[in-house]
């Protein structure tokens, strides 16, 4: 009877391993979101924060604060680089494995993501795939991102956060729009490297959404 069930699992496993072996990766929005809110409520307890006193240090509502924590809401990467800086600790710590306190400056460190298997972060205006998010203190913050925006007002305002940033688009045609500079479109194969501190923001311009290759750094979080 054991054999029997067991020979049974292990059909069913070659079965389900048959029909998704051409299936390509998808984005997983329910993961990520647990992640997020995880990681933001431990590290908001480990530093001894109310939400109340996050709020005040991020400048993020309470309310807004309470949604994240609990994944009903989706912040922006602004808002995600704000709750960094609250918590004084660098963006990629929201979404990584490693456990505060451990060393993460050792020598010789790597970190592989493969196709499809970021975690993701779906806002209303962008799908950010953060890449290598197992790497906590990382000096930059790489991001296979989904433009959904086609047009600026769709944003309630222009986003703005400390850093340096570098976009490559990979396919479509990006508007990147500026305080300091007249709308810039960017072809697939086009690049821009710019200063995260003038407000920006990034739409698709075309029926279809483009992707592009995000990067950022936040020097103040060292």
């Amino acid at each position: 009877m054991g054999s029997c069930v067991r020979l049974g699992c292990i059909l069913r496993v070659s079965e389900m391993a048959l029909q998704n072996k051409n299936v390509a990766p998808v984005f997983r929005q329910e993961p990520e979101i647990s992640v997020l809110a995880g990681k933001l409520r431990s590290l908001r307890r480990s530093a001894k924060l109310t939400l109340q006193q996050l709020s005040e240090r991020s400048g993020i509502s309470i309310s807004a604060l309470s949604k994240i924590e609990n994944g009903q809401l989706s912040p922006t990467y602004e808002k995600i680089a704000a709750l960094a800086n609250g918590l004084a600790v660098n963006v990629s710590e929201l979404f990584s494995s490693e456990l505060a306190g451990q060393e993460t400056t050792r020598p010789g460190r790597r970190s592989v993501t493969y196709r499809g298997q970021g975690v993701i972060h779906d806002a209303p205006q962008y799908i950010y795939e953060i890449l290598n998010a197992d790497l906590a203190d990382k000096r930059f913050i790489p991001l296979l991102t989904t433009i959904k925006a086609r047009d600026s007002a769709e944003f309630p305002e222009l986003l703005r956060h400390d850093g340096e940033e570098f976009i490559y688009v990979l396919d479509g045609c990006v508007v990147l729009h500026t305080d300091s500079y007249a709308p810039l479109t960017l072809q697939a194969g086009d690049s821009c490297y710019f200063d995260s501190t003038m407000g920006h923001v990034c739409v698709s311009s075309g029926d279809a959404d483009a992707t592009i290759l995000w990067v950022c750094s936040h020097p103040t979080l060292r």
